[in-house]
């Protein structure tokens, strides 16, 4: 038996006194069996979406093929890092309908460790040895896995994914049968390839199973076959010591797609970056950091630090900064750059000093104003450009000083693309 979550047990046992059979089925029992806590919990039971509305008028249908309730008891937590999002915790509830017997329902699963069903009142279901895998620490498939991975090719990457979060072993049948079909996924939806890379990453054994996609070819999968063909001794040294060192790091999800990324050539991680179709916002920071990590260790005094922290905004260097120290961890390298830029920071903050435009005295409408321009594209343009003043020394933050640069910067296009050097006197 399994320590259920308080708000699921309730639910449970109120779709049992309205008669219907129901049971905790899949990831939810093997982590709890594994002494590891569940927040993602799946029922499936009897009753149909009709009665669970009646029982449960605030949960939420899913509309899909196979439609589901989802009953949300969850609260949010905020990160600990900048670019570390905020998480939910407490427990996320989907409930399913069941047609045949609770035996039916776990020839469905894949993997034997997701083959398990139990219910406190009735008994705790374990058909194809489950359990006792656990103990193994071993990932098998509940029938041929050669069978299941050309029905399911995405089941190969999920393996991978069971294995990477357990710490656990692929059965030798379940291992050689992805390395005879691996080129399943080339023609997959690269979206699914993509979530299962992901969830990979974020596990507490990352290493291990990227180790485990590139043994198996599962990379090319990840890369393209173009990129992973491509790959060069360099490439595959980095990637090898990112497997070593990733568990390591804190599993954040941008750091850790980072992480791979920059073990690569910036023009075979790009390539690899298009492949994947990231969202928008990933992409942008996965690519920058494939452009600027190198700038990012040259920042040699707070000038440099201000420029460059106005360049890229707040965001984007927080997760340059944070990618930047796991990736001390990962190569061993030294720590006195990631001190430097600490301080550089801890200066500003504590003197308040100006960096980004609206740290400014003077906004767009005042240049305009000062008859500078009348456009109020070129004025925003100015208004970054008039940042450079600031940078070079906080005091200059007075409205004459800037609107004369701005003014200046406006005449001459030398002046505003030479507005960081440094003149000799």
């Amino acid at each position: 038996m399994i320590k259920f979550d308080k708000d699921v047990l309730s639910t449970l046992k109120t779709l049992e006194k309205e008669g219907f059979e129901t049971y905790a089925v899949g990831d939810c029992v093997r982590d709890l069996i594994r002494g590891v806590p569940a927040y993602d919990w799946d029922l499936v039971t009897k009753a149909s979406m009709d009665d669970l509305q009646r029982f449960f008028p605030k949960g939420n249908i899913i509309s899909g093929e196979s439609p589901v309730m989802r009953i949300d008891f969850t609260y949010e937590v905020k990160g600990k890092d900048e670019d570390e999002p905020s998480h939910l915790e407490g427990s996320v509830l989907d409930i399913h309908h069941m047609e045949g017997t609770i035996e039916d329902e776990m020839g469905r699963s894949g993997f034997t460790v997701d083959a398990m069903a139990d219910n406190p009142d009735r008994t705790f279901v374990d058909p194809y040895g489950g359990r006792e895998d656990i103990k193994k620490k071993l990932v098998r498939a509940i029938s041929d896995p050669d069978r299941l991975f050309k029905e399911e090719p995405i089941k190969m990457m999920e393996a991978v994914r069971l294995a990477a979060e357990m710490g656990f072993d692929l059965q030798k049948e379940v291992y050689d049968a992805i390395v005879a079909n691996w080129r399943l996924l080339l023609d997959y939806d690269v979206n699914a390839i993509r979530v299962q890379l992901e969830r990979i990453l974020v596990s507490d054994n990352a290493g291990k199973g990227l180790n485990m996609m590139g043994g198996t070819g599962l990379m090319a999968a990840v890369l393209s076959e173009e990129v992973s063909n491509k790959l060069s001794k360099s490439d595959m040294r980095s990637f090898h010591t990112v497997c070593k060192n990733i568990d390591k790091t804190r599993p954040v999800r941008t750091r850790r797609l980072g992480l791979l990324y920059t073990a690569f050539s910036k023009k075979r991680s790009i390539a690899a970056i298009e492949y994947l179709n990231f969202d928008e916002k990933t992409k942008k920071k996965l690519i920058t950091a494939l452009n600027e990590m190198i700038d990012i260790n040259f920042l040699v005094d707070e000038l440099t630090f201000k420029r460059y922290l106005h360049k890229h905004g707040s965001e984007i260097y927080n997760y340059l900064h944070n990618l930047s120290k796991a990736q001390r961890i990962v190569y061993d390298q030294p720590a006195n750059k990631i001190e430097a830029r600490n301080y550089y920071m801890q200066v500003i903050k504590s003197s308040h000093a100006p960096v980004f435009a609206e740290d400014l005295v003077i906004d767009a409408n005042d240049i305009m104003e000062a008859g500078i321009t009348d456009s109020p594209e070129k004025a925003q343009e100015l208004l970054e450009l008039v940042v450079s003043v600031v940078h070079k020394d906080a005091k200059d933050n007075k409205r004459e000083i800037l609107l004369k640069a701005a003014k200046k910067f406006s005449k001459n296009k030398f002046a505003a693309k030479t507005r960081y050097v440094k003149w000799m006197k």
